[in-house]
């Protein structure tokens, strides 16, 4: 069990971290009328090698349908993403960034790299890396096998 101080320390760093990098995201992706939910979706898009589903997006996310699609509409509307109807099953929609969509994705994730590249000089390779695990551990062992609120 975590100590008053360890908790007081972690809120605090938690706080601290979670401002910093909100802000240092958001000033990336305000000007390109994005959230950095939106900015993840259309990377998602971008990194499949096929045309994503909607309701794969939601799912991925752990988030209902309707949650998706306000982020698909915005980026549709920003012309970000495409969307093309099923020729076998017409009610399925793939999504696919356009070509202003995907240079969009590049510039934004080489902006990401070059931070986390300065990050990686100020705290060195090993530390870095030692926190990319920590978080991916956290996804696998804590949210991945969280029970969904009301179960």
């Amino acid at each position: 069990m975590a100590t008053v101080d360890a908790l007081d320390m972690f809120l605090t760093d938690y706080a601290n971290i979670s401002r910093y990098l909100n802000s240092r995201l958001n000033s990336l992706l305000t000007t390109q009328h994005l959230t950095f939910d939106a900015f993840f979706i259309m990377h998602e898009i971008g990194q499949s090698p096929r045309p994503l589903l909607l309701m794969e997006l939601a799912h991925r996310h752990h988030v209902s349908r309707s949650a998706i699609s306000r982020q698909i509409s915005m980026l549709l509307s920003n012309q970000y993403i495409t969307q093309q109807a099923n020729a076998a099953d017409r009610r399925q929609k793939g999504l696919s960034l356009t070509a202003t969509g995907r240079h969009l994705d590049q510039q934004l994730m080489t902006t990401m790299h070059k931070t986390v590249h300065q990050w990686t000089i100020a705290l060195g390779t090993q530390r870095v890396k030692a926190l990319l695990d920590i978080f991916n551990d956290f996804n696998e062992q804590i949210i991945d096998n969280e029970v969904p609120a009301g179960h």
